[in-house]
């Protein structure tokens, strides 16, 4: 096994599982996660903390299946939170570069 050391300090984590219709568990990537993602990509860049600092990827499924919204960590996934991909993306942003 061979460590390597990434570009970025922190990682945000999004959840975008899609389980099929009529799963028992509902799904994060029916409520937003990849429009959350690409909005926070674009805004890392645009901050210039993209792939130097802060690194936004999507998950599979983080075993908190809420029926709105959706799930990710500001934290390199030390908590989870509950988001509305549109109405919190500009919080969420924040948070992240304040914690950069």
């Amino acid at each position: 096994m061979k460590e390597l050391k990434p570009r970025f300090r922190r990682v945000v984590l999004v959840c975008d599982t899609q389980r099929p219709e009529g799963a028992e568990k509902p799904s994060c990537g029916f409520h937003g996660a990849a429009g959350l993602r690409g909005f926070l990509k674009k805004r890392l860049k645009a901050e210039g903390l993209w792939g130097k600092d802060v690194r936004v990827l999507t998950t599979s499924c983080l075993d908190v299946c809420p029926n709105e919204g959706v799930i990710c960590s500001f934290d390199n996934g030390e908590t989870l939170h509950l988001v509305d991909a549109e109405g919190d993306r500009e919080a969420i942003l924040r948070r992240i570069v304040d914690g950069a």
